[in-house]
Parts: C-alpha cells; sequence; structure tokens
C-alpha cells in the first residue's frame, strides 16, 4: 500500500515541480520558495500517510528511510543548493562562469570524500549496516555517521539525510554539467529533415526509452573514445531530441527496479526491430515460422 501511494505522490511532486521550474525560469528565488513548499506539503502528506498505516515490519520501515523518503527529500536539499549556486554565479565574463562551475562541481566531490565510507555505501547498494542507518530510534555513534540536523525522530533517521544530500548533490552535478556544456552556446537549433515545411525531429516516445538509450551509450564508450560523461550524453540526447532527460537519475532507478520485464526492455526491442527488418530484406521467413518448419520437417 505504501509504495504505490508513495509513487503516486511522487509523480505529482515531480509535474508540480516541472512547472515551478517552467514557470519561475528567470526568477531564482520565487523558484526555491514555491518548490521548498511543494515538496515539504508532499513529504507532510506522505508522514500522514505513514501515521495511519504504520510499517509492518523492520524491512518495510528500512525500504521507506532508505529508498523512498530520500527521493522526495532530495529534491528539496537540491533546491535550496541551486538556488545558492544560481544567485552567487558571476555575471558577463564566460571564462569565470566556467571557473565558478567548475568550484562548484570541486566542492560536491569534495563533499563525497569527506563521507566518503556512507557515499560508497550509498552507490554500491550495500545493506550490512541497514538496521543502524535506516531504523528510527537507534543510536549510532558518530565514528559511523557525522553530524546531521536535529531530525524528527517519528519521521527520520540518522541515515536517510544523508542519502538525501548525496542524491542531491548528485542532481546538482548534472545541472552543472548542463550548465558548463551551454556556456557561449547561441540557442538551441533544433535539427530537421531537408526540405520545406517539414516539422523538427521530436523523441515522442516514453522518456525512460531513451534514459536506457544513454546508459547503453554511456556503459558502452561509444562518444569521444569513452570519455564522454553520462550528464553530458544525456544533456546531448535532451538537446538533439527534444526530450526532457534532466531526471534521468531516478529514470534509471525504474529500470533497475524492473521485475516483470527485462531492464533492457526498450534495447532489446530496437534489436528485435533490426532483426525483423533484416530477415525481410533477406527474404526470410519470421523467426517463429521457422521454428515451426524445422519442428515439422523433424516431426
Amino acid at each position: 500500500m505504501l509504495p504505490q501511494y508513495a509513487k503516486q505522490e511522487y509523480l505529482r511532486m515531480e509535474d508540480e515541480l516541472e512547472a515551478i521550474a517552467k514557470d519561475h525560469r528567470n526568477e531564482p528565488l520565487q523558484r526555491m520558495t514555491a518548490a521548498l513548499q511543494c515538496a515539504r506539503h508532499t513529504l507532510d502528506r506522505l508522514m500522514d500517510h505513514l501515521n495511519r498505516n504504520p510499517f509492518r515490519d523492520k524491512q518495510e520501515e528500512i525500504l521507506f528511510f532508505k529508498s523512498v523518503k530520500p527521493r522526495f527529500y532530495c529534491h528539496y536539499i537540491f533546491e535550496v543548493m541551486l538556488y545558492n549556486l544560481v544567485s552567487g554565479a558571476p555575471l558577463g565574463d564566460p571564462q569565470l562562469l566556467r571557473a565558478y562551475y567548475l568550484d562548484e562541481l570541486r566542492f560536491i566531490q569534495r563533499d563525497f570524500r569527506q563521507q566518503s565510507f556512507l557515499y560508497q555505501y550509498f552507490r554500491l547498494g550495500a545493506t550490512e549496516l541497514d538496521e543502524l542507518y535506516f531504523v528510527r530510534a537507534v543510536a549510532v555513534q558518530s565514528v559511523l555517521i557525522p553530524e546531521v540536523p536535529d531530525l524528527d525522530k517519528v519521521f527520520s533517521t540518522s541515515g536517510d539525510y544523508l542519502f538525501s544530500r548525496f542524491m542531491a548533490g548528485e542532481m546538482l552535478q548534472e545541472y552543472i554539467a548542463h550548465a558548463l556544456a551551454g556556456i557561449g552556446q547561441p540557442e538551441r537549433a533544433v535539427y530537421s529533415r531537408p526540405g520545406k515545411n517539414r516539422p523538427p525531429l521530436k523523441w515522442t516516445g516514453e522518456s525512460v526509452n531513451a534514459v536506457e538509450m544513454g546508459y547503453g551509450i554511456w556503459l558502452s564508450e561509444q562518444l569521444n573514445h569513452g570519455e564522454a560523461s553520462l550528464a553530458d550524453i544525456m544533456y546531448w540526447l535532451s538537446e538533439s531530441l527534444d526530450v526532457d532527460l534532466s531526471k534521468h537519475t531516478n529514470r534509471f532507478e525504474e529500470i533497475k527496479e524492473r521485475k516483470i520485464v527485462s531492464p533492457t526492455k526498450f534495447i532489446d526491442h530496437m534489436r528485435e526491430g533490426i532483426r525483423r527488418h533484416i530477415n525481410d530484406l533477406n527474404g526470410l521467413p519470421p523467426l517463429q515460422n521457422r521454428r515451426a518448419k524445422r519442428h515439422n520437417k523433424m516431426g
């Protein structure tokens, strides 16, 4: 019941945050204020639901504070980080702006290094210390966890804030990578097919399919001899295909959690389409027909 409710609330929050970002594109203070209010109200609804529907066991509690709540809370932290980034950015000189963004990236990486043990625990999906970090009212030695803000003991654990901050830091890295790629660039020119009155090419499939393709390009090292970063590839696809991939980290979590269908559902679909096309060009019957014919001959 809780996962389904949380998923509905998350999708609603994402839609609201995207609308806020669009409406206040050049108004960082107004964006932050509205976004924080949206995230806070969503977290309040989540807490109210939890009060009315307590966890059934410890594993459900761990899952919530390790994976569910941070997906919401990270947006609250990210909006504050983004406001500080944008409001402190130098105006005018592209070189100063580039240096500023690079310094901010180094600051984020330094923060990750300072929390290297917990950040690696987060990145690797480790589970050995989950009962220390993601169960309420468990005392954790300061050597295992750094100082964190005062927490609501009913709705927080020692680890969920840090996991939320790690997610927010990665989101900010993606934002900065996109901003760096856009410095000194003219307004986006959308590629269109030759000829007059042809509409520009636009991705009309599900955005999660574009995310799957982007990860495939990144992991197979197809761009810049494998030196292109994931954030740069997602930005390139976003610009080229006119599709919003700013939440690609979250969408990849959905891909990872696929149970019934293949994690590479879209790439599998592409491969099968290419095979069918090649068979058509070669005059071959569909695969299932060939198998049936072989079976009949063997019979």
